[in-house]
């Protein structure tokens, strides 16, 4: 647990915890138009897709996920959003040489 206190070993944790908790709610019964549940690749795959914010998909989005899935699938996304932002923040004041008032105006 004390090594998770660095944010170089925490963010990639946070990811996959997003990715595998993505999975299991694509995985639901009521993530899918036809209420059955999705196959584990595909949920995996689309959960990983959002996360990572690369937009891939393997089957079609709207026809395929209940307004439910793609509820999750834009969570996915913003949480991978903000995951992302934070982790450039995290190295960039760890690589030592903090914010000065240029970037703090950008």
């Amino acid at each position: 647990m004390r090594g998770l206190r660095d944010p170089i070993r925490l963010i990639p944790v946070l990811f996959l915890c997003a990715i595998a908790l993505g999975t299991l709610v694509l995985s639901l019964p009521w993530a899918t138009t036809e209420g059955i549940r999705a196959p584990f690749l595909t949920a995996l795959f689309t959960a990983t897709s959002a996360v990572a914010v690369t937009g891939l998909i393997v089957v079609d989005t709207p026809t395929y996920w209940s307004p439910f899935g793609q509820g999750a699938i834009l969570l996915m996304f913003q949480l991978g959003g903000l995951g992302i932002m934070t982790a450039a923040t995290l190295l960039g004041l760890m690589a030592g040489r903090g914010f000065g008032l240029r970037d703090r105006m950008a």
